[in-house]
């Protein structure tokens, strides 16, 4: 049990470690007003505390506060006395969201540093609870009809699969109309985009032309009634590249975007039916989605070879 101890103490630390030269990069603080006592806890603290949550599969602020409040060797690592209070959390929790987590996002990307000359496109469900009202009905393959969100993810996968841009709707969007992402993945410069059936639509290949990028989805025989005699010429080029030998060896790589998902669900709980409302399953998608980031920037310094291994297979 003590080297259990130790051996999180330092993972913890770690994390802390990287938030702070995340924050230090974008040259953010939490400002001490002019009068009154000065604030206890910084930015660092706030933020490591949302990133303790995700570890932990904690689903409220006022159980992270209690369970922080237990956890003496997590306060030491950050180095505060007791938790912050749960209202606290939730008016921070606010502001980081809707101006840094995108910004925060970017850095870590950014020291990571992947090969984004093939990335890959795809969607997941995501189920929410019965009673939220905010969510849509989707239909997916494995889980037929279902309540709930549609996570649309961006990643590399050439070498590492690091997620670069996400995006979250209701259940009831068709893939196809989140091209806004492909202007998105413009920042980053890849050469090629991946992509399922779903994204096989004129929209997707004009606007990826536009933008210089060789976007390759898969064929929706639904939209294609003659292989042969296709009217759009980027869709019809797109047929002829799947055929081809290096189209095949090129698009055996999408496969890898749905292994992430498989990891994000597995190993961080990525789908949690007991959210309700669309700024609650987004601040817990965008949560996973930023500690898998700073876990993935910690494994680059180490020089630890990227893998899907679930934490506990590593041990």
């Amino acid at each position: 049990m003590t080297n259990f101890i130790k051996a999180q103490k330092q993972k913890f630390l770690k994390i802390f470690m990287t938030i702070e030269k995340v924050i230090k990069d974008l040259g953010l603080k939490i400002k001490n007003n002019k009068r009154g006592r000065p604030k206890k806890f910084k930015l660092s603290h706030i933020i490591a505390c949302f990133v303790y949550k995700v570890k932990n599969r904690i689903n409220s602020f006022r159980e992270l506060e209690y369970k922080i409040n237990e956890d003496e060797e997590f306060r030491k690592v950050i180095g505060i006395e007791k938790s912050p209070d749960h209202s606290y959390f939730s008016k921070w929790a606010k502001m980081i969201e809707e101006e840094y987590i995108e910004a925060i996002a970017r850095i870590l990307v950014r020291e990571i540093d992947p090969k984004t000359r093939v990335c890959a496109i795809d969607s997941t469900p995501l189920r929410s609870s019965r009673g939220d009202r905010e969510a849509g009905v989707g239909r997916c393959v494995s889980l037929g009809f279902y309540n709930g969100y549609k996570l649309h993810v961006l990643a590399t996968v050439e070498d590492e699969v690091i997620p670069i841009v996400w995006w979250l709707t209701c259940a009831n969007i068709h893939d196809s109309k989140a091209v806004e992402l492909l202007y998105e993945a413009k920042i980053f410069g890849p050469d090629v985009i991946l992509a399922d059936a779903g994204y096989d639509c004129t929209k997707w290949f004009d606007v990826a032309d536009r933008l210089g990028i060789k976007f390759v989805a898969g064929i929706n025989k639904r939209n294609t009634k003659d292989f042969n005699n296709v009217k759009n010429i980027l869709r019809a080029q797109n047929i002829e590249f799947l055929r081809s030998k290096e189209g095949q060896r090129v698009y055996k790589q999408r496969i890898k975007i749905e292994r992430l998902f498989g990891k994000l669900k597995g190993e961080y709980n990525l789908e949690q039916v007991r959210l309700r409302g669309f700024r609650t399953y987004k601040r817990h998608v965008d949560w996973i989605m930023v500690t898998y980031l700073i876990e993935l920037y910690i494994q680059k310094i180490e020089n630890c070879k990227f893998s899907f291994k679930y934490a506990w297979n590593n041990l």
